[in-house]
């Protein structure tokens, strides 16, 4: 348990992701990319978190309801 928590995953399928991800990363900035290490990540059903609702969000919201 500590070589897990200290090194990650043991998943030998999410090392490999990993690996050809920061190949990809490395080879698109090489070449003027602007791409980030979790853009070349496959999606694993995380929700993004929710972002904050701003006084402007909150008027159209009020302004779409109708009577």
């Amino acid at each position: 348990m500590q070589y897990a928590q200290k090194a990650g995953s043991l998943n030998l399928g999410l090392r490999v992701e990993h690996g050809f991800a920061m190949l990809a990363t490395l080879l698109n900035n090489v070449h003027g990319g602007k791409a980030t290490f979790e853009d070349f990540l496959p999606d694993r059903g995380q929700k993004p978190e929710p972002k904050a609702a701003t006084p402007q969000d909150l008027l159209a919201l009020l302004q779409s309801v109708k009577r």
